[in-house]
């Protein structure tokens, strides 16, 4: 069947039939205006609503590739960039204002999209990475009475000053600064009305996907890894549980680490709305724009190292590390944020990785390795599975077998990285549930180290606060 390419082009939603280019100006008015449309639209926590709207969004996606594929045929080289730039600009938006309409865990995928250089177009991984800060926010005549029903008071009662506008939006709630009476400067996290109902949705669809793998051999992995999604995602709607896992981490640094973790206000917080110490200072993205030398990189992404094991030999990995949870504070010490996503590893969990660690070290093979974790003797046997294995690992050791400072802006490091890690989901490579995000912890952390061309010796930071765990627990 033959396709007239003016009816292709006219099925495309509006926004793509145009091939003018979004400049940089252009694309923020666009962003605004998607904020502007989203902030009176309540979360949707229907399961058929909100898989409807990711179907509709991927299908839109899908159209605006073809057409550039399409359109690539009669253009020449000027044109062809011009054109792939324009699409980029508007898939980016398109996603965000999908993703930021669904919020919860939809939101948290649009995040985790930008965090990762490598996977997508420049154009699209920069608009998608304002959704660590600036994901689209709710009117905050929606939000005050969640504020009113947890805290007892409207917050004009409760502060001496808040601020209307929220600083910071993200997949769960939406962050506004507002001033104590007694005169501090606070962040009030506010959870979205209805976002609990949302995840719950998003998990039924999640395993409704994965259901017709229940008679596959990986099915127990499948299954485990799934419960933790489960697991973590309502974790993070809990904001007791936060407040307690940033106190947990707020007890591991102190005034020399120059890392610094905010103080929870419990007597202005719920389980729902989350008060705490305001951080001033840029983000990665400012922090970037400002050209700051390679000795300046190099300490903050030392900083962000050492507080990424020092939580992790504490066994509460933070689990989430992109460029919405770090503060570059002008005095040179680094803010942590949000505590949501926090890795609880069990004891057993803790000694499986204590024995791991023989990898890094060089000390054990990877056959070993496997066997420690519980991979069967029949994968491991498997000269095919192992040579991914083999590849992926590896990529993770790289930097812990380098003498010294391990440059992290390496250009091809980080996409090497995710090419192995493409491979091994392609050969089907499972590990036990606890991997699934420890793994999206190490690949966040190398992104943010990719973006901050950092050179940090990752190896003796590893020693080092290997070390102090086993002095602590002396």
């Amino acid at each position: 069947m033959k396709t007239n390419l003016n009816d292709l082009f006219a099925a495309l939603p509006e926004e793509y039939s145009t091939p003018d280019v979004l400049d940089s100006d252009e694309a923020r008015e666009r962003l605004q205006s998607i904020f502007a449309d989203l902030a009176l639209k309540p979360v949707p926590t229907g399961s058929l609503k909100r898989l409807w709207n990711l179907g509709e969004l991927s299908t839109q996606v899908t159209l605006a590739y073809l057409a550039l594929w399409i359109r690539g045929w009669f253009a020449n080289a000027e044109a062809k960039q011009r054109q792939e730039m324009d699409t980029n600009l508007r898939v980016a938006l398109k996603m965000i204002h999908g993703l930021g309409y669904l919020r919860g865990a939809a939101t948290k995928l649009g995040q985790a999209i930008g965090s990762l250089p490598e996977i997508l177009p420049e154009q699209v991984l920069s608009t998608m990475d304002s959704m660590h800060a600036q994901a689209p926010p709710m009117h905050f005549s929606l939000l005050r009475e969640m504020v009113r029903n947890e805290l007892g008071k409207e917050p004009s009662e409760l502060f001496a000053d808040f601020d209307k506008e929220p600083f910071a939006a993200a997949s769960i709630g939406q962050v506004h600064r507002a001033t104590l009476k007694s005169g501090e400067t606070v962040a009030v996290k506010i959870q979205y009305p209805g976002i609990g109902r949302a995840i719950e949705a998003d998990l039924r669809n999640l395993m409704a996907f994965v259901f017709p793998m229940r008679l596959t051999r990986n099915w127990e992995d499948v299954k485990g890894s799934c419960l933790a999604i489960q697991n973590m995602l309502r974790q993070e709607a809990d904001y007791v549980r936060e407040a307690e896992n940033m106190r947990e981490a707020r007890a591991q640094f102190d005034s020399d680490d120059g890392i610094l973790v905010p103080r929870v206000y419990d007597e202005y917080s719920t389980g729902k709305v989350l008060t705490s110490e305001f951080i001033p200072g840029p983000g990665m993205p400012e922090f970037l724009a400002a050209n700051p030398g390679q000795s300046l990189r190099d300490e903050f992404g030392r900083k962000m190292l050492v507080a990424w094991y020092r939580l992790f030999y504490s066994s509460h990995c933070h689990a989430d590390p992109h460029s919405g949870n770090y503060v570059f504070m002008r005095d040179g010490r680094l803010g942590l944020l949000d505590f949501g996503c926090v890795q609880h590893l069990s004891a057993a969990e803790r000694e499986l990785l204590d024995r791991g660690e023989a990898f890094f070290d060089r000390k054990i093979t990877i056959e070993e390795l496997l066997r420690i974790f519980g991979f069967p003797e029949s994968d491991i046997a498997n000269e095919e599975y192992m040579a991914a294995s083999r590849r992926h690992n590896e990529w993770l050791a790289a930097p812990l077998w380098h003498d010294g400072p391990f440059d992290f802006g390496e250009e091809g490091f980080f996409k090497k990285g995710v090419e192995s890690l493409q491979e091994a989901m392609s050969k089907r490579l499972t590990a036990p549930p606890m991997y699934l995000y420890l793994l999206r912890s190490i690949f966040g952390w190398r992104a943010l180290g990719y973006r901050l061309r950092c050179r940090v010796d990752q190896n003796a930071i590893r020693r080092s606060e290997f070390a102090r765990r086993g002095k602590a627990n002396a």
